[in-house]
């Protein structure tokens, strides 16, 4: 297996609230848990088999929140029935609809509801769970790593010993799981017009930033007004075939220049990142491998002193995962 991917930019910016220990992975199974105590769990095929699937599982942090399940087969599986049947080591367990995948690119079922107790239930000792369409196997998931990923999860949740546990059960009500933490709010600062922007950064930016742009590099210095006496510059910093780095610098009326204060970043340095002056948002984001499946992505919102951390995601290994990378921690911006 792949182990965990490096958490860059993401994990640096998570610390504060989404440590990066809520990231875990367990044989052929990945968890990540957020600030709110929602968690999404990947399982895998095991890295020989020839019908790679991803189960995904998420579950928020209340109390009485069902747990969800999809189960996505990729883009090899196209069948003329949308009849599944999944079985655990051989031995059917229930059957279950198909749809295309919201790219229309391959099959996915999801099971919500009474389905997923008596999944995970069948799923618990096996070792295989295969999708079926009639007597041909679609796709596999690996079992090796569930349970203890699950559990991870309970833990997290704080379910362990209650009645809405997946795998820790106990006889405590769903009334013994604490709420999870409330969602934390950030204000944006007022959006400014775009106008009187420098054409080019002053060598105080160029020298702050150590960065030479060549001729047919990725990209060019740019400029954004943050307020009336602060400008953002991006200046290019070097990449590669799909990851290209910036250095954010701020300068204020005085001339005098800053790395940008991203929260949890020191250098300034972020990953294919952009900055939007209408919403006053900078993400980025940064590629384990080049098809996308695994790697961390980062929101911060400029609320007029600094860009604090509104969203960070990550998919910690590499393993054909499919679908948005799972949060680590999320806030509302206002």
């Amino acid at each position: 297996m792949i182990g965990l991917v490096a958490l860059g930019v993401m994990a640096a910016g998570a610390t504060r609230a989404a440590p990066a220990e809520l990231v875990q992975s367990f044989k052929d199974w990945a968890v990540v848990c957020d600030n709110l105590r929602t968690c999404q769990v990947a399982g895998f095929a095991s890295e020989d088999s020839e019908l790679p699937a991803v189960l995904r599982l998420s579950r928020t942090g209340q109390a009485s929140a069902p747990a969800r399940i999809e189960i996505d087969l990729g883009g090899e599986a196209s069948i003329e029935s949308k009849s599944l049947t999944l079985a655990i080591d051989g031995r059917a367990v229930m059957t279950t609809r198909a749809a295309a995948s919201d790219n229309g690119y391959g099959l996915v079922t999801v099971l919500a509801g009474a389905q997923v107790g008596p999944l995970l239930g069948a799923a618990r000792n096996g070792t295989l769970l295969s999708i079926r369409a009639g007597d041909k196997d679609l796709g596999q998931v690996s079992l090796a790593g569930m349970v203890a990923a699950l559990r991870y999860v309970d833990d997290q949740q704080k379910r362990g010993g209650t009645l809405t546990a997946m795998i820790a059960k106990g006889p405590d009500p769903a009334a013994s799981v604490p709420a999870p933490p409330v969602l934390p709010v950030l204000h944006a600062a007022p959006a400014i017009a775009q106008t009187g922007l420098p054409p080019k950064p002053p060598a105080v930016v160029q020298a702050l930033a150590g960065c030479e742009v060549e001729p047919g590099s990725e990209g060019k210095p740019e400029a954004f007004r943050l307020s009336a006496d602060k400008v953002l510059w991006q200046i290019p910093c070097g990449g590669g075939a799909y990851n290209f780095s910036s250095v954010f610098i701020v300068v204020d009326k005085t001339g005098r220049a800053g790395v940008a204060p991203l929260e949890g970043v020191d250098d300034g340095l972020a990953t294919n990142a952009d900055y939007d002056p209408k919403t006053r948002v900078l993400d980025a984001y940064d590629k384990g491998r080049g098809i996308g499946d695994c790697g961390n992505s980062s929101k911060w919102v400029w609320t007029g002193d600094t860009f604090e951390l509104s969203e960070s995601r990550v998919m910690p290994v590499c393993r054909g995962y499919g679908g948005d990378w799972p949060v680590i921690f999320r806030a509302k911006v206002q």
